[in-house]
């Protein structure tokens, strides 16, 4: 049985749709990115499969469940999410903020963490390099950290399904490997089933199974990386070339722009001729 099957989605912010007749399912260590360009609606999909949003049309199973019949606890078992931008509210320490993913579990929400509830929080800001800030508050960190510590209060957690807004967002190159690198151990150790938005596609390919690319709201195409990924479909969805090589590392196809020329207004100058000082 599918862990998130998605049937027919039509989500927007008003009466005009941002998305629509969106259709994916998620198994258990299934790694699936949603890429296109700027406005195409990988965003509004992550946040309305979990209708965070006002206008959402269509069904979203949970492990069969109809998302609509389930209690906000029982949502929580199942799906972690990781917002693209989060703003802190309250001056919350890294760890309060990382612990409070462990408080579906409680009957009521506690004041402080007991011993058991120590190793999943420990380690999830371990494995995403937040643990030596663990007593720093959030207004305290750099866009960058506090991506991290989201993505730790995720997987903290501890859900079947991980649903990611652009994770490498606000990451230097190094953490954005490291990001990619834990999601894909995830997937084939613990057989997490996780989807994201993504905007960097050479990521994307290297270690995602499936990828979806949607266009103006729709899906356009979807496969595997090596089956899927050509120069002309990347012309279509982005308007683009681009040149495709196979990675030497992972041996799956590598996005490169080509570029035509500087554009207006970044022609390079002539030289200035040699002056007779330049020339003694």
């Amino acid at each position: 049985m599918k862990l998130l099957t998605v049937e027919n989605l039509e989500a927007g912010y008003d009466t005009r749709p941002v998305i629509s007749g969106i259709s994916l399912g998620l198994e258990p260590g299934q790694f699936l990115a949603v890429c296109g360009p700027n406005g195409s609606g990988k965003s509004t999909l992550i946040k309305a499969i979990q209708r965070l949003i006002p206008m959402v049309r269509g069904r979203v199973l949970v492990n069969g469940q109809d998302l609509t019949r389930l209690k906000a606890r029982e949502i929580a078992a199942w799906l972690a999410y990781v917002p693209q931008v989060f703003e802190p509210v309250f001056e919350f320490t890294v760890e309060q903020t990382v612990a409070m993913a462990r408080y579906y579990r409680q009957s009521s929400y506690p004041r402080g963490r007991s011993s058991g509830e120590q190793d999943p929080v420990t380690e999830a800001m371990r494995l995403t390099g937040v643990y030596e800030l663990k007593d720093k508050r959030l207004n305290e960190l750099s866009g960058g950290e506090r991506q991290r510590v989201l993505i730790a209060r995720a997987l903290a957690q501890d859900t079947p399904v991980l649903l990611l807004d652009e994770p490498s967002s606000h990451l230097d190159l190094n953490y954005q490997l490291q990001v990619y690198q834990l999601l894909k151990k995830l997937q084939k150790e613990k057989s997490k089933a996780i989807l994201v938005a993504e905007h960097n596609l050479n990521l994307a390919v290297a270690y995602c199974s499936d990828l979806v690319f949607l266009k103006e709201g729709r899906a356009a195409a979807r496969g595997r990386p090596l089956e899927l990924l050509k120069e002309e479909l990347i012309r279509q969805i982005f308007g683009v070339e681009v040149e495709l090589r196979l990675n030497r590392s992972t041996g799956l196809p590598e996005i490169s722009l080509l570029h035509q020329g500087p554009g207006p207004g970044m022609e390079k100058e002539n030289p200035p001729a040699p002056t007779s000082e330049s020339r003694d």
